[in-house]
């Protein structure tokens, strides 16, 4: 499960992932995020939490990796990943990210993300 919230203000996306994430889902998320995207242009930033979220299969890799490639191009300012306890999950997605060149923080909780952005 996800869900994707934005916030024009501070320019900011916000994506959060719970459970087990198919294939349809992982897809789904991906073309809805860049439409939230796209309507910040360059300098945008990204709060996605995914320390509610189980390790994800092989084929959901290719999703997650299209949206980290999309954050790229499309001039994502700052990327921060909220882990919390998931380790496991975390390392996947700083694997995934840092084999496309994109660059983001990993943080334990959704305030210490807000803190980071906000500086």
């Amino acid at each position: 499960m996800y869900t994707i919230k934005t916030d024009a203000a501070k320019k900011r996306v916000y994506i959060s992932f719970s459970g087990f994430l198919s294939y349809e889902e992982a897809k789904k998320c991906t073309d809805e995020t860049i439409i939230a995207t796209n309507q910040f242009k360059h300098g945008y930033d990204v709060i996605t939490d995914i320390s509610q979220l189980k390790p994800t299969l092989p084929e959901v890799t290719k999703e997650i990796e299209r949206t980290q490639a999309h954050f790229k191009n499309s001039g994502v300012r700052i990327g921060v990943r909220i882990v919390g306890q998931s380790a496991l999950t975390g390392m996947q997605f700083k694997r995934l990210s840092g084999s496309i060149g994109y660059e983001s923080v990993n943080v334990a909780s959704m305030d210490e993300a807000e803190k980071l952005l906000d500086k």
